[in-house]
């Protein structure tokens, strides 16, 4: 966009340059005050274009222009490393491969279990889970306890306006998310192999070389914090810092994917069995 050339303008001029224009300080610009601000920019639209301008901006349909619809109209789409690593993370949402991220598909991936509102019954797990996925929805979603693929995208591309450099972005994702940007290369696949080793070596420590049910019960109900019946990749993590095991959190959906033999995003108390009693490095 034109407006975006215009000396080299960033989202904190912007930001000063919308607040110039909002004279009564409602965080809107009507169509008269935007006119102003492209006028500013250097800028003079015939009337029919901007009002054409005004429409792509007034996400809502207001009439008016906010700050976030401001700075979303003027968003650069995400670069080709971004967009990989946003489609990564997407794809361990979706578990069902739908193209859409539904509360069955993150039941295992986000634990409502210690939120407020849970906690003091005014919410139950599936609709803190909905509200936790309405999150993503932004100005143009619908709200409705799903993400689509759309509303994946534009929530990340709002995110990356923020953020300046692609290294930073893909920290950001995989810290977040667990996963690796480069999870198939040699050295990260060596890695992985060597913590879950570690991992499998700790477990058995604890249960003094026991291949008991009973006793391997014990120990899986005391990584299961939530007692669902089933070790999410939070409490993996948990799971890595009790056993004294340092894990970055882009290493933990590569070690998850080596237990969770049926791939649904969590552990449980067989595949938890298995991996103890059976060495997969044998």
């Amino acid at each position: 966009m034109a407006l975006k050339s215009k000396g080299g303008i960033g989202i904190k001029s912007l930001g000063v340059l919308f607040r110039r224009f909002d004279d009564n300080g409602n965080r809107k610009l009507d169509i008269s005050e935007f006119e102003e601000a492209l006028a500013e920019c250097g800028l003079f639209p015939k009337y029919t274009d901007l009002q054409a301008l005004m429409k792509f901006y007034d996400i809502d349909g207001d009439g008016n222009i906010g700050y976030e619809e401001f700075l979303r109209g003027l968003r650069d789409e995400l670069s080709e490393r971004r967009q990989k690593i946003v489609d990564k993370a997407f794809a361990l949402m979706d578990q069902d491969g739908s193209g859409q991220i539904t509360v069955e598909d993150v039941k295992h991936l986000y634990d409502p279990s210690f939120h407020k509102d849970f906690k003091e019954g005014t919410k139950t797990k599936e609709e803190v889970i909905e509200e936790f996925l309405d999150s993503f929805d932004g100005a143009r979603g619908n709200n409705d306890g799903v993400i689509s693929r759309q509303e994946w995208n534009d929530y990340y591309t709002d995110l990356s306006t923020s953020l300046p450099t692609d290294e930073y972005f893909v920290k950001m994702m995989e810290s977040v998310w667990g996963i690796m940007e480069d999870e198939d290369s040699e050295a990260n696949q060596d890695y992985v192999r060597e913590i879950v080793k570690l991992i499998r070596e700790r477990l058995l420590s604890m249960s003094n070389d026991s291949s008991d049910e009973y006793v391997l019960r014990k120990i899986f109900d005391y990584f299961d914090t939530n007692k669902s019946g089933n070790i999410t990749i939070d409490e993996l993590a948990g799971m890595t810092a009790k056993l004294k095991i340092s894990v970055e959190r882009r290493y933990l959906y590569g070690i998850m994917k080596r237990i969770d033999q049926d791939n649904n995003g969590a552990i449980e108390f067989n595949e938890f069995l298995n991996f103890i009693i059976m060495d997969p490095y044998k």
